[in-house]
């Protein structure tokens, strides 16, 4: 009896790892902060999704925008749909916003594919001040290339891009904790 109840928790832990498998495949989200206190007055956010020597379509989505923004953004080839702002990778793509600077400004984004023929696309962030001159450029961007896990670079002094997990993640966790729990639980006695 004992043998099979170790063989059912095994079997149990291995398809909760199977499932936590296949969800950390989709396409992460990134949470991307921009801190701009080292400056001061009027300025812009910019945001570009660039393709690169590829013409798959790809898409851009960044949702959860918090900050000093004023006005209402110019887009260029963004479509706005809610508070979700979806870019494609077949033309240039834009978001350009004014801001107050001296303040922290955040988003969350997600990404709808990698290249599938040998090139790039890539997302940056920009900040400008009142003239139009870059105070970071990029301040963060996030490229895709077919095959290789996202390449994230910053500049440290303005900005910081983190992966955000996914409940998908949380769930085989707890599932994972849980089963452990039961094996250990069950060993006791």
């Amino acid at each position: 009896m004992t043998n099979l109840n170790n063989l059912l928790s095994r079997a149990l832990l291995a398809l909760a790892l199977l499932a936590g498998a296949t969800a950390a495949q989709a396409n992460p989200i990134y949470h991307v902060a921009v801190d701009t206190s080292a400056a001061s007055g009027d300025g812009y956010l910019q945001i570009d999704f660039l393709p690169f020597l590829t013409s798959d379509v790809l898409t851009a989505t960044i949702s959860g925008l918090d900050g000093a923004f004023t006005g209402t953004p110019d887009l260029v080839n963004v479509v706005q749909s809610g508070g979700a702002y979806t870019f494609k990778s077949d033309a240039f793509s834009e978001f350009f916003q004014s801001i107050v600077l001296g303040g922290q400004f955040g988003f969350d984004v997600t990404f709808g594919g990698t290249p599938l023929d040998g090139g790039s696309t890539s997302l940056t962030v920009d900040l400008l001040n009142a003239a139009g001159d870059y105070l970071a450029y990029p301040a963060a961007s996030i490229s895709l290339v077919a095959g290789l896990p996202p390449a994230v670079a910053t500049d440290a002094a303005f900005a910081t891009v983190n992966p955000v997990p996914e409940p998908a993640d949380w769930m085989l966790v707890a599932a994972g904790l849980v089963l452990l729990a039961w094996t250990q639980r069950r060993r006791l006695r």
